[in-house]
């Protein structure tokens, strides 16, 4: 297309505007079904350690309910791409029955991913926020979603969770989160009197 009258400039609205404005943000309120949502405190020994520790934390706590309640239609978002590797050798390593989807990924691989995972042939489904934030994919099926960290843009929170199953009953969120996390989880539940 030709751009024909003359110049436009995008770019990502600041917290300060949107206060000026009145508007607050995306907040945890613009989260549109009902669903129960669980901010786990992940134990964190020091900022360089917090990736260990929360892969760590996953794979201790949350892979083995996981595997023993056979969950199927789990999406898990991974905010790094270095932590997806990690995780994705972890499932590997545990046998785990999932399908991933990246930035990375071939077209084909992403829709034959989807396809699986929406008839339930692959029970869970890792998804990077870079594909999120440069595919938009709309992935179909999910029932629980659990946040390996916060997405590194806040409105993606209640845009994943959003993209839940309409009439959804019995869905959970889980969001593992540490103390170097406090800036982000600001975001996210900031309060709309706030």
């Amino acid at each position: 297309s030709k751009c024909i009258a003359g110049k436009f400039k995008i770019r990502r609205r600041t917290l300060q505007q949107d206060d000026e404005e009145g508007n607050n943000g995306p907040t945890i309120t613009n989260v549109l079904c009902k669903v129960k949502q669980v901010f786990q405190r992940v134990p964190c020994k020091s900022f360089a350690q917090q990736g260990h520790d929360r892969l760590q934390y996953f794979a201790d706590t949350v892979l083995p309910q996981l595997m023993r309640l056979k969950k199927k239609h789990t999406l898990i978002y991974i905010p790094s791409y270095f932590d997806f590797v990690s995780l994705r050798n972890l499932l590997l390593k545990r046998e785990a029955n999932f399908v991933s989807v990246t930035e990375y990924a071939r077209v084909s691989e992403v829709s034959r991913g989807r396809a699986r995972f929406l008839q339930g042939k692959k029970q869970i489904m890792l998804y990077t926020g870079r594909a999120h934030f440069f595919q938009r994919h709309l992935i179909k099926g999910i029932r629980h979603i659990i946040f390996f960290g916060l997405p590194e843009h806040h409105e993606f929170y209640s845009g994943m969770l959003n993209t839940l199953n309409q009439g959804l009953e019995g869905g959970r969120i889980r969001s593992n989160d540490n103390d170097y996390d406090s800036n982000d989880i600001d975001m996210d539940l900031e309060s709309p009197s706030s």
